[in-house]
């Protein structure tokens, strides 16, 4: 099929309608994903696993802290877009990780939900993952976050830009509509008040990026089963120790095996291993 006469597949005109042969050749030409920038669709390329594994480990982290904290927002990811332009043109942006409201969501109606066409809206909370090779892929990103996700109208009130190959960590936050951005050392990261109680494990993205495990093997101080994770350690003393000290012992109180059990949750937790759980039975 020869291209359509007058159709310039390098800048699409996004409010025309298109021929059934025309959109043909679109679909034809588009191959990979896209993104809307300044009018224009912009090819996304396939990310390799490493990075994939890091941007899934800070959405796995900020979702159990959705849930357990009881907050009901929603978090995204890269296959998540919003537009962060209140006038036009749009500027459609899909952060790697994003947290959006429980206030928020719940006010969308069909339109914004599953339409990019409806009132624009912003998540409070972005993050953008990067394995930079040259200061341009930084300074890319950063004006991203300078630009469009804290421009003028949008509700984002802090910003991460995890660098995993030079093991760095930029901050944004707006201070009287000024962006204010800091650098951050190597470590567990704070969500302050955008995200009252969470904490990044940075460890864990280290792992992956390093593709070490350290892995904990410890034995239960009740019984001989050896764990290597913390949540069977933690699933292990909830369901065989605590629940039957309460309703088998019931009134008489047992203060020292609560003390060990607490303990040994509290070292589990320091040691920051929160991959999936595993035991090991002598």
């Amino acid at each position: 099929m020869s291209e359509p006469e007058n159709l310039d597949l390098n800048k699409l005109n996004l409010t025309r309608t298109y021929t059934p042969e025309e959109l043909e050749q679109i679909n034809k030409y588009l191959k990979v994903r896209t993104n809307f920038e300044d009018g224009r669709l912009i090819s996304l390329p396939q990310t390799p696993i490493a990075h994939e594994a890091v941007v899934h480990e800070i959405s796995r982290q900020l979702g159990n802290w959705n849930i357990d904290t009881c907050q009901n927002g929603v978090v995204t990811t890269s296959q998540g877009a919003f537009n962060f332009s209140t006038t036009a043109p749009r500027k459609i942006r899909a952060p790697h990780v994003a947290f959006t409201s429980a206030d928020t969501y719940n006010s969308l109606n069909a339109k914004q939900l599953w339409t990019l066409h409806g009132r624009p809206f912003t998540p409070i909370f972005v993050a953008e993952v990067v394995n930079s090779t040259s200061d341009q892929i930084l300074n890319e990103v950063d004006n991203r976050f300078k630009n469009d996700y804290f421009a003028m109208g949008t509700s984002v009130e802090l910003g991460w830009l995890i660098d995993t190959k030079k093991s760095m960590i930029c901050t944004y936050k707006k201070n009287n509509n000024e962006i204010i951005r800091n650098n951050c050392k190597w470590e567990d990261l704070d969500g302050g008040d955008t995200l009252p109680g969470f904490t990044l494990n940075i460890s864990i993205i280290e792992n992956i990026v390093s593709q070490e495990c350290n892995e904990i093997e410890d034995k239960c101080p009740y019984c001989d089963k050896h764990f290597f994770q913390v949540f069977a350690m933690l699933k292990h003393i909830a369901r065989d120790f605590l629940v039957s000290l309460f309703f088998f012992v019931g009134w008489l109180p047992d203060f020292w095996r609560l003390r060990r059990a607490w303990d040994t949750v509290v070292r589990l937790l320091e040691s920051g291993n929160l991959d999936e759980p595993g035991l090991r039975s002598n």
